[in-house]
């Protein structure tokens, strides 16, 4: 998906990750098992070259969009990287497209950066690409994410009950969605 400048909230930019970020925090978060806890990520081994080629086909992939999130604090640390957002893949039959998320550096959690992001992206996904719904999946037991989506204005659609495993358990699958009120 072609996207350029930025998506600015009240204490991130989101813009266009290219290659160059598959180092640094983003490796490091994809090596954290506190990070990765809730996501299907963590049964993967991640490199710099997997995380580049990643960045990569996000970015030629017409129905996708990977973007970073880069906070703008005034704590001396503006502008460093500190999660991911993507869109898609994006059924333009059907307008409708999936919403994933990461805030990789701790120090941030907490602070509403998901709620802004989701809320951002939701905008964009509406009003440029026209879509009629967006829809995110996530853990049962990911508190977090789901208060984040549900501030942002989505709504807990359906549980799958006993879906995903986890550690030693099982978590049910909870079921996001947002619909354009345009539409």
């Amino acid at each position: 998906m072609i996207f350029t400048g930025a998506l600015e909230t009240p204490q991130l930019w989101l813009r266009t990750l290219d290659e160059s970020a598959a180092t640094g925090p983003y490796l490091a978060w994809m090596q954290d098992a506190e990070i990765l806890r809730f996501l299907e990520a963590r049964f993967g081994r991640h490199t710099p070259e997997s995380l580049a080629d990643f960045i990569h086909s996000m970015n030629q992939n017409p129905d996708a969009l990977l973007l970073g999130m880069f906070f703008k604090g005034d704590d001396g640390r503006a502008g460093r990287h500190v999660g991911n957002i993507k869109l898609g893949p994006v059924n333009r039959e059907h307008a409708r497209g999936d919403i994933g998320l990461l805030i990789g550096d701790k120090s941030v959690w907490g602070r509403g950066l998901a709620t802004e992001a989701i809320a951002a992206l939701t905008r964009y996904a509406f009003e440029q690409l026209r879509l009629n719904r967006l829809y995110a999946g996530c853990y049962g037991g990911n508190d977090g994410s789901v208060r984040a989506f549900v501030k942002a204005g989505w709504a807990v659609e359906a549980r799958l009950p006993r879906y995903w495993r986890l550690d030693d358990s099982w978590a049910d699958h909870i079921i996001l969605g947002c619909l354009n009120p345009a539409a």
